[in-house]
């Protein structure tokens, strides 16, 4: 069995959408400014009528990279979504690093529980993750993605995952039940073999 937890690749396209009308209006920035001319004729009378400045051009740039690196970054994630949690036989990955870290491994000796929960954030309630540990160990005091609840207990934030946090953790707990179960078939075969 094996246990990875993604992004939902439809929500991350979806919010990197924005990125187009960005790309948009900055080409037309750039090139005809058809588009902007048009928006331009309608919110200004023609006496009172705003012309382009340099600060429009480096504006417009802008905009074109930043869309640029949302739309491509909404295709990579449509076709290769992050995987944020991954059940290995040695323990738990989790991505808590940043984006270009390699994930957290944590032991399975070292987590109590894994469950579902939610966290109260101003006005928004948000999907969350937990990870109750025996203790920090080497785990970052400032996890990307990740809040810490307390001392011990690990929040991942889990509002873009293509599961919930409860299903997830039921899947992490089965699949820690049968490592524990393979590592004991395994200690009982070679006690067998050495006698």
């Amino acid at each position: 069995m094996k246990v990875e937890v993604r992004r939902s690749p439809w929500k991350m396209w979806l919010m990197a959408m924005g990125g187009i009308p960005l790309l948009v209006i900055s080409l037309d920035v750039l090139t005809n400014r058809k588009l902007t001319n048009q928006l331009r004729e309608m919110l200004f009378r023609p006496e009172q009528t705003q012309i382009y400045e340099p600060r429009d051009v480096i504006w417009a740039w802008a905009m074109l990279l930043f869309g640029a690196v949302v739309v491509v970054w909404g295709l990579k994630e449509l076709f290769f979504p992050t995987r944020v949690i991954e059940a290995r036989p040695h323990g738990l990955a989790v991505r808590l690093g940043g984006p270009f870290k390699p994930p957290s491994l944590i032991p399975w000796t070292n987590i109590k529980d894994v469950s579902g929960s939610a966290l109260r954030d101003e006005d928004a309630v948000l999907p969350l993750f937990e990870i109750e540990l025996v203790g920090r160990g080497d785990l970052p005091g400032h996890p990307w993605g990740a809040r810490w609840l307390d001392e011990r207990r690990l929040g991942v934030l889990a509002q873009d995952w293509s599961v919930t946090p409860d299903e997830a953790a039921d899947q992490i707990g089965v699949y820690a039940v049968e490592v524990v179960v393979a590592e004991r078939k395994a200690r009982t075969a070679s006690v067998w073999e050495e006698s």
